[in-house]
C-alpha cells in the first residue's frame, strides 16, 4: 500500500538523481555496491589536505587488527591546545553492516576538526554476510576500549573524559550498541554519543519505511536484505546490543543527540528511539530534517538542509564539552 509523504528537499534533488546501481543480493550485486561504497583519503579529502592530517593506526581486535584513520587539525593555533583541552571523536561507518569503509561520512565531521579542534578516529569493522552480528559490535567496542585506554598518549592526544562516538545509519547502530555495552561492561566513560540517522530496529516495518522503502541509497529492500545478513533469517544474532531498539531501559547512557530527515526510512524507529531515551532519563536533543532522505549530509554536504544539520550537531558538541 503507498502511503502519502511529505516532498523531498529539491535541493538535494541533484544529489539523489546520481544514485544508480543493484540492490544487495545476489552476492554479484553486493559486490558491486561494496566496489562502489569504497573511499580513500586522497579522495575525501579534496578541499582539505592543507587543513587536516590524516595518520593510521593498526588496533587489536577479538579476531584480528583492526585498521583506523586518525584524522586532526593541521592549524598552528590548534596544535599549542594541550591535549587535556581536545576532544576525542570516535567515528563508526554506515553502509549496512555489508559495505563501505572507514571513510564513508567522515567528511560530516571535517567542521568538528577545523572548529573544535577535535581528534577523529574512524575505524574499520568486519563485514557482513561473511561476519554476522556480534562481530561488527565487538570490533567497534576492541576499538572504543583502545581508543579510551590511548587517548592521552601523543598519537591521539585528546582527554578521556571528552570522549564522543558517533556514527551514521549502521554506525548509528554501533554507536548505540558500544553505548550501551559500555554501560552494562562498566567500561570507560562516554561523554555523549552523537547517532546520525541511526538503523535501530529489525522489524522492517515502520511507517517511514512504507513511505520511503523505494527512496535511494537504501531502501526497505536493501534494509531487508542487511537484516539478514547481520541478524540471521531468524533473528538469532539479535540482541539489545545489536539491535538497539529493543531496549526498554536506557538509563544511565550519556547524554544523546540524535538526528534524521523526513523522508528517511529511519525515521520512525529513531524518533522512537529518543522518546525511551528520555523515559528513561537520559538528555536527549532531536532533529527531524524536512524534506531530508538517507544519508543526505554526506551525500550533498553543500546543501542548505546538510549545512544546518552539522551546525546544530557541532553546537551540541560545544555545550557538551563546556
Amino acid at each position: 500500500m503507498s502511503l502519502p509523504r511529505p516532498p523531498l528537499d529539491p535541493d538535494l534533488n541533484a544529489a539523489h538523481a546520481k544514485f544508480r546501481g543493484p540492490g544487495l543480493v545476489p552476492a554479484e550485486n553486493l559486490a558491486k555496491r561494496r566496489t562502489g561504497s569504497v573511499l580513500t583519503w586522497s579522495i575525501l579529502s579534496k578541499g582539505v589536505e592543507d587543513k587536516i592530517s590524516h595518520t593510521e593506526v593498526e588496533i587489536p581486535g577479538p579476531v584480528s587488527p583492526i585498521t583506523a584513520s586518525i584524522l586532526r587539525s593541521k592549524k598552528p593555533e590548534h596544535g599549542s591546545q594541550s591535549a587535556n583541552e581536545r576532544i576525542g571523536i570516535l567515528h563508526f561507518h554506515g553502509g549496512g553492516h555489508c559495505m563501505a569503509n572507514r571513510f564513508h561520512g567522515l567528511n560530516v565531521l571535517f567542521d568538528a576538526i577545523e572548529k573544535l579542534n577535535a581528534v577523529v578516529i574512524s575505524t574499520e569493522y568486519r563485514l557482513t554476510p561473511e561476519n554476522p552480528q556480534p562481530a561488527q559490535v565487538e570490533d567497534c567496542y576492541a576499538a572504543f576500549q583502545w581508543v579510551s585506554e590511548h587517548a592521552s598518549e601523543p598519537q591521539l592526544g585528546f582527554n578521556p573524559a571528552k570522549l564522543v562516538i558517533c556514527g551514521g545509519s549502521a554506525g548509528g547502530n554501533l554507536t548505540a550498541g558500544v553505548t550501551l555495552l559500555a554501560r552494562d561492561r562498566s567500561g570507560p566513560p562516554i561523554l555523549g554519543q552523537l547517532l546520525f540517522y541511526p538503523w535501530l530496529d529489525d522489524t522492517n516495518a515502520s511507517v517511514s519505511l512504507t513511505q520511503y522503502g523505494d527512496i535511494k541509497p537504501w531502501t526497505q529492500e536493501d534494509n531487508a536484505h542487511a537484516l539478514d545478513f547481520a541478524l540471521g533469517k531468524n533473528r538469532e544474532n539479535a540482541s539489545i546490543y545489536t539491535v538497539p531498539a529493543r531496549a526498554t531501559d536506557l538509563s544511565g547512557l550519556p547524554p544523546t543527540y540524535i538526528d534524521v530527515g523526513e523522508a528517511d526510512v529511519f525515521r520512525e524507529e529513531d524518533v522512537r528511539f529518543a522518546m525511551t531515551l528520555w523515559n528513561s532519563g537520559v538528555s536527549t536533543e532531536l532533529h527531524v530534517w524536512p524534506g531530508a532522505w538517507h544519508g543526505f549530509d554526506t551525500f550533498a554536504i553543500e546543501a542548505e538542509v546538510s549545512q544546518r544539520a552539522i551546525r546544530a550537531r557541532l553546537e551540541w558538541l560545544q555545550r557538551l564539552v563546556r
